[in-house]
């Protein structure tokens, strides 16, 4: 099982051979070379901004969760919950990405909605820009549809890149997946080499 400094090498090696493709695909699709590079680069983003901070390995306490800084408490629930290469909630190819970005959104939103009723109670009302975020960003479904299927493919891609890297590519498809450490609920964290 590679290490965090493997796991982003992987990611930023995947990103830079997926860059040509994407752009050549997206040309294809879109006949205009200048969306193809705009959304290429969205993808290649979007990529990095998965295997490096939204990573398949926040399920663990590890490097990547330090990589928040003072907003690692965020995945701390995460942690708890979610088993450790679990292919339905961390591991997988499509829906773990997916679950992390809700899961992001969802905590944010209770926290701020609580610290909101704390500060309402004492009279310091807050604007309810978090509603406006949700209002914008579910707007773009429909206004920006190409766009926000790019980011998603580019997040989904490089969440994959961690989990062919930890299984194997043939261990992603068959389910053989090697068991180097040990999992101690307890203590939050893995035995052996942090990750």
């Amino acid at each position: 099982m590679p290490v965090a400094h493997t796991h982003d090498t992987i990611t930023l090696i995947s990103g830079v051979v997926l860059a040509p493709l994407t752009y050549y695909a997206l040309e294809q699709f879109t006949h205009s070379a200048d969306i193809a590079r705009i959304d290429t680069i969205l993808f290649v983003g979007a990529h990095v901004l998965s295997g490096m901070m939204f990573s398949p390995d926040l399920d663990i306490d590890s490097a990547i969760d330090n990589r928040w800084g003072p907003f690692r408490w965020i995945w701390e629930p995460y942690m708890w919950v979610v088993p450790h290469r679990s292919r339905l909630l961390s591991h997988g190819l499509v829906i773990p990405p997916l679950l992390r970005i809700l899961y992001f959104f969802a905590v944010t939103f209770l926290v701020y909605t609580g610290f909101s009723w704390v500060l309402g109670r004492v009279g310091i009302i807050v604007p309810n820009y978090y509603l406006q975020v949700i209002h914008y960003l579910t707007s773009l479904a429909h206004t920006r549809t190409r766009e926000v299927e790019v980011f998603l493919l580019g997040f989904i891609t490089g969440s994959a890149a961690h989990s062919f890297a930890d299984f194997g590519i043939v261990g992603a498809f068959i389910g053989n997946v090697p068991h180097h450490q040990h999992w101690h609920p307890h203590h939050h964290h893995w035995s052996g080499q942090r990750k």
